[in-house]
């Protein structure tokens, strides 16, 4: 009995140890594409103190900003793959193979995705001074005035396909204009320097509620419960597809599985804390603890399949 219980006290510690070795490195470093303060930083930050604290190592944020999210993606698909860099990015990344031409990874075959944190909903945004209140205010504005422009994170992202095809079955017209990440825009859209803005709403909420912009809808099928009172786009009889931003991580697809396994079930034990997902809610996502690699590549390949068609009949390409 003696030696049947220092065995299971090894194999104890034994896990232990290896647990504390993955990642093999004294800090895990988490890449976010986008710019600081936007919704891709925000889930990146709100895991980043948890995830060190449960595997006893330091977690850093680097925003690595450029070309819709793809500079800091390529530079994750490319490093070491021992789980001590991962980056922060969006489920529709599949569908970015069809945009560009020069992605420099392949989202499919060079990352592999550890899990879920948050999906935001799509909003589409205004000056609270505008006179415009809905979608209709919107697409008869463009219908007397010509073509206007609006501000988006990146080509290809969800909040842009969502504008893109809002404009396509309106009969609008509509001049994106990029920029780095959503808060880079913020002021402009409070000032009215520019129409309209389309992003998720873990960027724009708190300036929602404290009366600084106005939402005209969400665009999806039904009602956000995280913005109850904004009106659905296909309420308005307009365009039903949702442009929520499904937020993940990802390592490099060389990663060893039993790695990935550590982070994607620490990862989903943060995001079910009740009190990590009320920060969510406050911050604009609804939480999203995918709780394995399989589970959180499903859902990719599903809105890769989904958005394949819009982004073809679009013809968008960055080639």
């Amino acid at each position: 009995m003696i030696r049947i219980a220092a065995a299971v006290a090894a194999i104890c510690l034994g896990s232990i140890d290896a647990f504390a070795e993955t990642p093999p490195c004294p800090q895990i470093r988490i890449i976010v594409p986008f710019s600081a303060g936007g919704a891709s930083d925000l889930t990146a930050r709100l895991v980043a103190e948890p995830l060190g604290n449960a595997l006893k190592k330091a977690v850093v944020i680097e925003n690595k900003v450029g070309a819709t999210g793809n500079i800091g993606t390529a530079a994750v698909a490319k490093s070491t793959p021992d789980g001590c860099t991962i980056g922060v990015n969006v489920a529709a990344i599949l569908s970015y193979k069809l945009i560009f031409n020069n992605l420099g990874y392949d989202p499919e075959k060079d990352l592999v995705p550890i899990a879920g944190v948050g999906k935001s909903p799509s909003l589409i945004l205004t000056s609270a001074s505008s006179s415009l209140n809905d979608l209709k205010d919107l697409v008869a504005l463009s219908k007397e005035k010509g073509s206007l422009s609006y501000a988006t994170a990146g080509l290809g992202l969800t909040p842009h396909l969502a504008v893109e095809e809002l404009a396509r079955v309106s009969g609008a017209k509509f001049d994106s204009v990029f920029y780095r990440g959503a808060p880079d825009f913020m002021g402009d859209l409070i000032t009215g320097r520019i129409t309209f803005g389309s992003t998720a709403a873990a960027n724009s909420m708190p300036l929602v509620r404290e009366g600084k912009l106005k939402a005209l809808a969400v665009m999806q099928a039904e009602r956000s419960p995280l913005a109850p009172n904004v009106v659905s786009s296909a309420e308005q009889g307009m365009s039903p597809l949702d442009g929520s931003s499904h937020f993940l991580l990802f390592a490099p697809s060389a990663t060893p599985k039993a790695t990935v396994a550590t982070l994607s079930a620490e990862i989903k034990k943060i995001i079910n804390d009740p009190a990590i997902q009320q920060r969510l809610h406050t911050l604009g996502f609804d939480p999203s603890p995918l709780g394995s690699s399989d589970e959180t590549l499903a859902v990719i390949r599903k809105l890769g399949r989904d958005l394949e068609p819009i982004v073809k009949t679009l013809n968008l390409n960055a080639k």
